[in-house]
């Protein structure tokens, strides 16, 4: 078995698009039906004063959202059973619901009985 994993960091994001339940279900959203996934449960959990972590449990893995509105930043977490593809999807996907922020950093590994590897 593989596992394809992406880990994003986007900067320079709204803040109060950061901070809002809605809109970060809606991202959560669209990176599972660009996957496509299959969403079997998701969870939305605004903290106190701010920031927001937003998980689709899906039933190729996960799709995680962790939101810091006070410096801009989304840190996205997608690991995927299926194809390589379907993690870079949901990636763009992402990217292309935020209204503004450009993604800073991205990291893509293949993780299989050998061990984890940079694709």
């Amino acid at each position: 078995m593989r596992l394809y994993v992406a880990l994003a960091l986007f900067e320079g994001c709204p803040s109060g698009f950061l901070n809002s339940p809605a809109a970060l279900r809606a991202v959560l959203e669209a990176a599972v039906a660009a996957g496509p996934f299959t969403l079997l449960e998701m969870v939305v959990v605004p903290f106190s004063p701010q920031g927001i972590t937003a998980c689709a449990v899906v039933g190729e893995s996960h799709v995680a959202l962790h939101s810091w509105p006070e410096s801009g930043r989304l840190f996205v977490d997608i690991a995927s059973c299926s194809t390589l593809e379907s993690v870079r999807r949901a990636v763009a996907a992402v990217s292309n619901a935020l209204p503004e922020g450009r993604l800073a950093t991205l990291d893509e590994r293949i993780v299989d009985p050998a061990g984890a590897q940079a694709p």
